[in-house]
C-alpha cells in the first residue's frame, strides 16, 4: 500500500468516528478538526513522493490543481485547517430543525429550528398542528416530517458538516484512485469507497422521519446487496454484457441513456419486470454510483430524492440515469384524494436521463398485457413523452440543485 493510501485510510476512519459522535459536541468538534488537519495531507504525502511519480507534474495539474481551483467546499476545507492549527476552532454551531415535507422541492418545507431540546416536542406538536389545518387531505396523506439535527461552520454556512465531511472524503478518494490508475494498479480495497460511506452524507445520525398520518419515527438507510454467486445469467443478458462491454465508452448524456435504454428493454423482456434503478455518472461519463429502490408510500419518494441528492453532492456526480415502471393515474381529484387511491389508467417503462448542463433524454414503452395472467409486453419506445424539458421532471429537481450547488 502506497503512503498516501494508508493515509487515505486514516480518514475514512476520522469521518466514522465525526459520525459517531455527532450528538457530542466536545467530541464532534475534535474528530472534526482532526479529520480537517489529516485530509490535507493526503496531498503533501502525494507531493513528497512526486519523484517516484512518472509524468508528476502532467498528471497532478489537471487531477488536482484544475481540479479543485474554483471548488468552494475544497478551498474552505483549505482554510479551515489554517484555521485550525494557527488560530484555534472553527466557529461552528448545532441547532435542531424540524419541517414538514409534502413536496419534492425544499423551499416548499415548512421549517421550525430551535437550539434548546425540549422546545422539539413543541415544534413538532407545532407542525403537525399547522399540516392538519392547511394541507387539503389529498396532500396531508404523503406529507412527513422531518427532524433533524445540524452541524454549521459559520465559514460554510450553506452546507451541513456532514456531508462538508464526505465530500471532502470522495474528493481526496478520487485523487488516490486517480494516482492509481495512472500507475497502472487499482486502489487498495481495505480503503472504503466514498459510497461505502453513504449513511454519513444522507444522514450523520441525526435525521429521523415521522409519516404525518402514522404513528413511529423512522430513518432513511441504504445498504449493500451481495452478488448471488450461483446466479445464472440468461443468454439474452450474456449477449447485453458483451456488446455493452465491447462498445465505445459513452461520451454524453444520450449515448449513456440509449445504451441504459436497450438494457432495460431487454432486461424487462426477460423477466418481465423492470425494479427501479438509479446510476450517477461524473463529469466524463464514467458510472460512479449505483442504487436501487423500493417505495411503499408516497412520502418514500420525498425522502429518497432529497436523500439522492446528498448523495449526488457528496460525489459530485453531473448527470444521472433513472430506470422505473411507473403506473399513470387518474389525477381528476388530486387536493383531497391521496395518489396511492387515484385510479391506475396505464403502465409504462420509463428510462431519464438528466444532467447539470439541463441535458435531458427520455424513452418510454407502454406496457401491456393480453389477459391479467399473460406476460407483460412492450409497446413501441416513445421519446421525451409528456415532458418539455428537464425542469418538468420534478422528483429530480433536488438532485440536479444539488449537483450545481457543489460547482458553484
Amino acid at each position: 500500500m502506497q503512503p498516501w493510501e494508508r493515509r487515505l485510510r486514516d480518514l475514512s476512519q476520522l469521518l466514522k468516528n465525526c459520525e459517531s459522535t455527532y450528538f457530542d459536541p466536545d467530541l464532534f468538534r475534535q474528530n472534526t478538526n482532526q479529520f480537517l488537519q489529516t485530509s490535507r495531507t493526503v496531498t503533501f504525502i502525494v507531493q513528497k513522493n512526486k519523484a517516484s511519480i512518472p509524468n508528476f507534474d502532467a498528471w497532478y495539474k489537471p487531477n488536482v490543481i484544475d481540479a479543485w481551483g474554483n471548488d468552494k467546499i475544497m478551498t474552505w476545507a483549505k482554510n479551515a485547517r489554517n484555521v485550525i492549527e494557527k488560530e484555534g476552532d472553527l466557529d461552528m454551531g448545532s441547532e435542531l430543525r424540524t419541517s414538514l415535507l409534502f413536496s419534492h422541492e425544499s423551499s416548499e418545507d415548512m421549517v421550525l429550528s430551535t437550539d434548546r431540546t425540549e422546545l422539539l416536542k413543541a415544534n413538532l406538536d407545532k407542525l403537525v398542528r399547522r399540516a392538519r389545518a392547511s394541507l387539503p387531505p389529498g396532500i396531508a396523506d404523503g406529507a412527513v416530517l422531518k427532524i433533524e439535527r445540524r452541524w454549521v461552520a459559520n465559514s460554510l454556512a450553506d452546507h451541513e458538516l456532514g456531508q462538508a465531511l464526505i465530500y471532502i472524503y470522495g474528493r481526496m478518494h478520487k485523487i488516490c484512485e486517480t494516482l492509481s490508475g495512472h500507475l497502472g494498479y487499482k486502489l487498495d480495497t481495505s480503503i472504503p469507497h466514498p459510497i461505502a460511506l453513504g449513511s454519513i452524507a444522507q444522514d450523520p445520525g441525526a435525521t429521523r422521519y415521522m409519516r404525518l398520518n402514522k404513528q413511529g419515527v423512522g430513518r432513511s438507510k441504504s445498504f449493500f446487496v451481495s452478488r448471488d454467486k450461483d446466479y445464472a445469467a440468461p443468454s439474452e443478458i450474456l449477449e447485453l454484457a458483451k456488446e455493452v462491454k465491447s462498445s465505445p465508452k459513452p461520451t454524453s448524456l444520450k449515448e449513456v441513456h440509449d445504451l441504459h435504454t436497450k438494457m432495460a428493454r431487454i432486461t424487462f423482456e426477460v423477466n418481465g419486470n423492470h425494479v427501479p434503478m438509479l446510476f450517477l455518472y461524473d463529469d466524463h461519463w464514467k458510472q460512479i454510483d449505483f442504487i436501487s429502490t423500493a417505495f411503499t408510500h408516497q412520502s418514500d419518494k420525498f425522502i429518497f430524492w432529497r436523500t439522492i441528492a446528498e448523495r449526488a453532492a457528496s460525489l459530485r456526480a453531473s448527470a444521472l440515469i433513472w430506470t422505473s415502471e411507473v403506473w399513470i393515474r387518474d389525477m381528476k381529484d388530486p387536493l383531497n384524494l391521496p395518489i396511492g387511491q387515484m385510479p391506475i389508467v396505464g403502465e409504462k417503462l420509463q428510462v431519464i436521463g438528466l444532467d447539470v448542463s439541463d441535458g435531458y433524454e427520455m424513452t418510454s414503452f407502454d406496457i401491456t398485457r393480453a389477459s391479467p395472467t399473460s406476460k407483460p409486453a412492450l409497446g413501441l419506445a416513445i421519446e421525451k413523452e409528456g415532458f418539455a424539458d428537464a425542469k418538468q421532471i420534478f422528483f429530480a429537481a433536488p438532485v440536479l440543485a444539488a449537483m450545481r450547488a457543489v460547482r458553484s
